[in-house]
């Protein structure tokens, strides 16, 4: 077997006899991998490579299990994941009734007008088959305002908070937003969309040791996992100050790069305020270093599919109309684009319907177009559905798609009572996006989907089934090396850090998982099923089961 090395140096750390992939074209698979220094020094054969060692190299057998690339997740909310650990965890409730309950037990232990907060539950697995109410969670606790978040798009609150919101019957919807009311004009506790902010700006922020502890937490959780690097989208000032000071005082757990918010969030910020947060930051795109260093702007256009707040092109099926959700004026989406674009940032935005990914797609090429900037790494995040059109311009201007495959495995089901079968079998097109040539980057948006674990998302795109065994479009199935190579190796062309992160190369930053199967050779349903066995990032073992 071929040896590849960048310099004569006793690794730090070697492991031999396993089957490890490496997506370097001279040598994709290899049985040793030597590092020194937080970078790989040397793959190869186990002879060549334990030559190399010296009696301070710590020397691992891997006993034929599988090394892949550590898991670079390119859009996850690592912050946000951290407090969630705090919370209740909804995730897996199966009926109203056990969320009340646990509702229920966090009351009884937090101080009388504190804010309860739960957060990810999913109605379809109800067995109550409906949205819960403010009277349901009115049976938990009176005592405490309770808000209990959906994992995308749409919070469920009690009566006292939604008095403390100032929400009642005369209260009108917001503008991008819908509070649901029953048969007397009532608000039921259900807020969609804006309308969520009438109760989530009564939360505190974190303070900035608490976003540093919950980042810590968070990255422990990646670990076990095989995640070794974040994009971290959506921030804002207080966030990005959390992660600085996480790497200075030595607490950062993993590789993170970081995306500012800009248009399509806060509604109380100005737009003068958001250009100057592009303009004027001291920095754009790139900077940084291999553990923290600064991504491009996260904007947001609309909703959800399951929230059915997405901007569509027809209703969603059960609506009369296509109801107005959008975060922003779609209007403006060259306006935006082009002050972004011209200051040199790369831009991701949030584009969940077919018409949000059509309008963005389009607006994204009058800017380039008019301005060609070859080396832009603008991507629409979500990408579920692609017309024609669309297509045809990601493909030429190379616009990513930055997709979570795990939305297939968690959400898949919801999909034909929401928008049919024929747009259903659209979803997520990530065959179609490689065959034209379209850069895909998989994945998990947590905590917008149930759970992080990138094993779920490659199963989803390998199998296209969903938790039900439910095929969704089954012919934009992908092999799984394709898979494997949308969630570590894209990754770091998104972040442009390609030259140092991704494959297991000599000279590139020394991020790996060991699983405890052959992820190749295993039966694809045990795909979501792999285990990390341990997980070595900049060269050291930071996890082992």
């Amino acid at each position: 077997m071929a040896t590849l090395l960048v310099r004569d140096l006793a690794p730090d750390l070697l492991l031999f006899n396993g089957k490890i992939t490496t997506f370097v074209p001279e040598l994709p698979r290899c049985s040793a991998i030597a590092c020194k220094d937080g970078r790989v020094v040397a793959i190869g054969d186990d002879a060549a490579l334990r030559a190399m060692a010296s009696s301070n190299t710590e020397q691992i057998d891997l006993q034929g299990r599988t090394v892949v690339p550590g898991f670079n997740d390119a859009h996850n909310h690592m912050l946000q994941v951290g407090i969630k650990f705090s919370r209740l965890e909804l995730e897996n409730c199966t009926s109203i009734a056990e969320m009340v309950e646990m509702v229920r037990r966090r009351a009884a232990t937090t101080p009388r007008g504190e804010w309860i907060i739960g957060e990810g539950w999913n109605e379809s697995l109800f067995a109550e088959g409906r949205l819960p109410t403010r009277q349901d969670l009115d049976q938990a606790t009176t005592r405490h305002p309770v808000m209990l978040q959906r994992f995308f798009n749409m919070d469920v609150v009690n009566t006292l908070a939604l008095e403390l919101g100032g929400v009642n019957a005369a209260t009108p919807d917001p503008s991008g937003g819908k509070i649901e009311r029953d048969a007397t004009g009532n608000p039921t506790g259900v807020l969609r969309a804006a309308a969520k902010l009438f109760c989530r700006s009564l939360i505190p922020t974190p303070s900035e040791e608490e976003c540093i502890e919950a980042i810590a937490a968070a990255g422990a959780a990646y670990h076990k996992v095989g995640i070794t690097s974040v994009l971290e989208p959506g921030l804002y000032s207080y966030e990005l100050r959390a992660y600085v000071r996480a790497y200075n005082s030595g607490r950062l757990p993993l590789r993170v790069n970081l995306m500012p918010s800009w248009h399509g969030f806060r509604e109380e910020e100005t737009e003068a305020e958001l250009d100057d947060r592009a303009a004027n930051l001291g920095a754009i795109t790139g900077l940084g270093n291999p553990w923290l260093s600064l991504g491009g702007l996260k904007m947001a256009v609309d909703g959800g599919t399951t929230s059915h707040t997405a901007w569509m092109f027809q209703p969603f099926l059960g609506e009369d109309k296509v109801h107005n959700y959008n975060r922003l004026d779609p209007e403006d989406l060259r306006i935006y684009f082009t002050r972004g674009h011209a200051l040199g940032w790369d831009i991701g935005i949030h584009a969940i319907g077919d018409r949000a990914h059509h309008e963005s797609a389009l607006a994204f090429a009058d800017v380039i177009d008019a301005s060609p900037r070859k080396d832009h790494r603008h991507n629409l995040i979500h990408a579920y559905f692609a017309t024609e059109e669309s297509l045809q311009i990601m493909a030429r201007l190379q616009i990513a798609a930055v997709i979570q495959p795990t939305f297939i495995y968690f959400e898949g089901d919801d999909l034909f009572r929401d928008v049919g079968a024929d747009l259903a079998h659209q979803y997520k097109p990530m065959r179609t996006y490689l065959d034209r040539g379209i850069p895909v980057i998989a994945t998990s948006d947590i905590p917008s989907t149930v759970h992080y674990n990138p094993f779920i998302g490659l199963y989803s795109l390998v199998t296209r089934k969903t938790y039900k065994g439910t095929p969704i479009a089954p012919h934009e199935a992908v092999t799984r090396e394709e898979a494997l190579r949308a969630y570590t190796v894209a990754g770091a062309w998104l972040t442009r850090e390609e030259q140092i992160k991704g494959p297991l190369a000599p000279g590139f930053l020394a991020d790996m998982a060991v699983l405890d199967r052959d992820y190749f050779t295993c039966p694809a349903e045990e795909i979501k099923e792999i285990q990390v066995e341990m997980t070595i990032l900049d060269g050291r073992v930071v996890y082992r089961r």
